[in-house]
């Protein structure tokens, strides 16, 4: 469950698609990636790469498996977290700074109140309104703590934070980078079980994680060529014992210093600035960096990872030294961002040309100053309807939304008023009969 949709569910009204301004933007090119198989993303997981190159990535303790209590804990509805007490004891042990404190204050900013086992919900919702039981059981000890489905986890968690101080969590391939907006810190720094847990469970990352982390992939023996494909279904979500907890010992990078290779056939394609901001001391060190990065590949991954086509993220700390940090792996596929270039450019690129060079790709001044302005992920803040209408030029889109959803609650309105009524009457009717 994320916050990023609606809550309590709702079925949002639904605009017609617009039609494209120009022409050539309805003819859209074929992207022909090369075959990815389950395999394939299995490989870019965690802990399937990280034993290979743990003395290349900073450090990180891989917990697997999880259990079934905290993946489902994950999907349920709401937000719960362990009692105030346990969060204001583990702050005490953390590193002492000032955004280190438990989360109360920021989901008091939120607009959002908290009791110990109970979700967070906003103050529209009254104390009467029926409260959920995520994990469909009355047991008293998990309503009012949730780590209670998952000791053996919760316990690790809090060894793990002892011994690292401050944690950044993720699953097997997606950190939950769309939810940094929920934190104390605004960032993936967590220094109590609560953090974890609540930075978790509000990411749409970490959903796609556990639901869909095998879409598009080809099955290994399609019996027809038409559903060589894998669709969206049950079948393509995570297994609860695969499922794995990475936490990675906080490390307060510099943004400015992490880029994304792209590799096909055991060559770079290309190399991209991961943030979105113009940083102007970066283009003097262009040549160097992208030495850096190549030297890196060739020495360290080309021959060694198992797949010839993927992607990897990677940290520069100091570009003077020669020391790069591995950072993640993903599959050579459209779900992996393709950052400051595109898709359709990345699968022209022949790498095999004698004349090829990898192009290191930086963001302009020009490009850098929307980028400021702009908080990211902020679409995952809000219902991905809102966002559709957004975009929808001259504001008809938001009106259109707004004149729907006013309808609807018009006519919900209407229902529960001749419902009520109904009721009303039947009581009547049995007094009478009294």
């Amino acid at each position: 469950m994320a916050l990023g949709t609606p809550y309590p569910p709702t079925r949002l009204p639904s605009l017609p698609p617009q039609p494209s301004s120009s022409p050539d933007t309805q003819q859209v090119e074929t992207l022909n990636f090369p075959p990815l198989t389950k395999q394939h993303v299995k490989n870019c997981a965690f802990s399937s790469w990280h034993a290979r190159y743990k003395k290349l990535t900073p450090r990180a303790t891989v917990i697997k498996p999880v259990g079934e209590g905290f993946a489902e804990y994950l999907l349920s509805d709401g937000i719960f977290l362990p009692p105030e007490g346990e969060r204001a004891e583990w702050s005490s042990d953390s590193d002492g700074d000032d955004d280190a404190v438990g989360l109360t204050t920021r989901i008091q900013e939120l607009g959002t109140k908290t009791t110990s086992g109970r979700a967070i919900r906003s103050d529209s919702e009254t104390e009467s309104d029926e409260e959920i039981d995520w994990n469909d059981d009355n047991n008293d000890d998990v309503n009012n703590d949730p780590a209670a489905a998952f000791p053996e986890l919760d316990k690790r968690v809090r060894e793990v934070l002892a011994d690292y101080g401050a944690v950044t969590p993720k699953l097997n391939w997606s950190s939950p980078r769309d939810a940094t907006w929920i934190t104390t810190t605004n960032s993936l720094k967590c220094v109590t079980p609560g953090d974890v847990y609540l930075i978790l469970k509000s990411s749409n990352f970490i959903t796609h994680d556990l639901l869909h982390p095998f879409e598009d992939c080809i099955s290994p023996l399609p019996s027809h060529p038409a559903s060589a494909i894998t669709s969206p279904s049950p079948a393509n979500g995570l297994p609860s014992d695969e499922v794995e907890l990475i936490l990675r010992k906080w490390v307060d990078f510099n943004p400015s210093m992490e880029f994304r290779v792209f590799v096909r056939r055991r060559k770079v394609l290309g190399i991209s600035q991961r943030a979105e901001n113009y940083y102007e001391f970066l283009e003097p060190l262009r040549d160097r960096l992208a030495s850096l990065l190549q030297q890196f590949f060739d020495e360290k991954l080309r021959d060694t990872f198992p797949d010839e086509n993927f992607c990897f993220d990677a940290y520069i700390p100091k570009p003077e030294q020669n020391r790069v940090w591995l950072i993640d792996i993903n599959p050579f596929a459209a779900r992996t961002d393709a950052l400051m270039f595109s898709w359709i450019e990345l699968l022209r690129i022949d790498p095999d040309h004698p004349a090829f060079t990898p192009e290191l790709r930086l963001v302009s001044e020009d490009e850098g100053v929307h980028s400021f302005s702009t908080k990211p992920f902020s679409a995952h803040m809000v219902p991905r309807d809102v966002v559709d209408a957004s975009v929808q030029g001259g504001g008809a889109g938001i009106a259109a939304f707004a004149k729907e959803w006013r309808d609807m609650l018009e006519k919900s309105g209407n229902g529960t008023e001749n419902d009520d009524e109904s009721k009303s009457d039947n009581n009547v009717e049995q007094n009478g009969d009294q």
